[in-house]
């Protein structure tokens, strides 16, 4: 068990303008100081470890309402719904700009064939 005594504590404070502090005001259920708290180790425990999941990308067809789906089911089996309701003309549209998105990156980085993948340039030793 660790004991924690007053002086492993630090105090954090903050000059907001009127409106801000208003609003933070309204997000306290209890105190600032534990809102702040709150706040503080919510940042903490995001940057502690990675934002990043694995998964893949799933477009479903809603035959009931002409829609699509966008979902993600990740490697742990877990399946999340990132948009629904999506029409036909969005999904043609998505399509389209990641097509020029990809043709724009491959331009950037020398990819003229399709089924090449990125090196780093030190391996190669001067190839260009």
């Amino acid at each position: 068990m660790v004991n924690i005594t007053d002086s492993d504590y630090r105090t954090i404070s903050v000059r907001l303008p009127r409106q801000e502090f208003i609003k933070f005001d309204k997000l306290c259920k209890d105190t600032h100081s534990a809102k702040l708290r709150e706040l503080i180790n919510k940042e903490i425990k995001s940057n502690s470890k990675s934002n990043f999941l694995s998964g893949i990308n799933k477009i479903t067809y809603n035959k009931v309402n002409n829609s699509f789906s966008w979902l993600v089911k990740l490697d742990s089996g877990q399946e999340t719904e990132i948009l629904n309701n999506l029409s036909l003309e969005f999904l043609k549209n998505l399509q389209q700009d990641i097509q020029e998105a990809i043709k724009e990156r491959n331009q950037w980085v020398h990819q003229t064939k399709d089924d090449s993948v990125g090196i780093p340039k030190d391996l190669v030793e001067g190839e260009k």
